[in-house]
C-alpha cells in the first residue's frame, strides 16, 4: 500500500513538472490553433436565436429592416449590418459588416486586426486587406470597412444561382 501511494506521488509530481516546463501540453489539440472569427460577437452560420442572444446579452441596439432578414446595429462607433438567409427557417448570418467611423491608419488597422484575428493578411486588388480566420471564413478589409464572411457557402450560392 506504501509503495502505491510513492509511486502515485512520484507519477503526480512527474505531471507537475511537465506541465509547468510545457503549460501547453495539457491543451487539447483542437484549441491550438483557435482563432477568432467574429466581429462584434457576430459570424457567419449563428443561427437567428444565436444572434438573438448575442444582442441581448450585450445589450446591443439593433433594428430589423423592413421586409428583409438584415439587422443594423450601431457598436462601439461602428455600424454593424448583419445579413441572414431568408430561405432557410433558422436565418443563419451570411455575411457581418463594420463600417468603421474613424478607422485611423490602414497599417495601424492591418495590424491591430491581424493581431485580433492570429492570422497574416493578403494584399488583393479589389477587396483590400483579406485574412482566412476560424474555419474558413473570409475576412475583409477595404480601409474603411471589415466584412465577414463564409467563403465556401458563398461559392455555393453562387453555383446554385447560376445553375437555374
Amino acid at each position: 500500500m506504501k509503495i502505491a501511494i510513492v509511486i502515485a506521488g512520484v507519477i503526480v509530481v512527474a505531471i507537475a513538472a511537465l506541465v509547468a516546463i510545457q503549460p501547453g501540453l495539457l491543451k487539447p489539440a483542437s484549441l491550438a490553433d483557435v482563432k477568432k472569427s467574429d466581429i462584434l460577437g457576430f459570424s457567419p452560420g449563428m443561427t437567428s436565436e444565436e444572434t438573438n442572444k448575442v444582442i441581448t446579452q450585450r445589450r446591443y441596439r439593433c433594428r430589423q429592416l423592413r421586409d428583409t432578414f438584415t439587422l443594423e446595429c450601431a457598436v462601439d462607433g461602428a455600424k454593424l449590418t448583419i445579413d441572414s438567409d431568408a430561405a432557410d427557417d433558422r436565418h443563419p448570418i451570411r455575411r457581418v459588416t463594420a463600417e468603421l467611423s474613424n478607422p485611423g491608419p490602414q497599417d495601424a488597422a492591418v495590424k491591430s486586426i491581424s493581431d485580433q484575428f492570429n492570422a497574416q493578411p493578403v494584399k488583393d486588388a479589389r477587396e483590400g486587406w483579406i485574412w482566412i480566420v476560424g474555419r474558413g471564413l473570409k475576412l475583409s478589409y477595404d480601409g474603411a470597412a471589415l466584412k465577414l464572411v463564409d467563403e465556401a457557402e458563398e461559392n455555393r450560392r453562387s453555383k446554385d444561382g447560376s445553375s437555374r
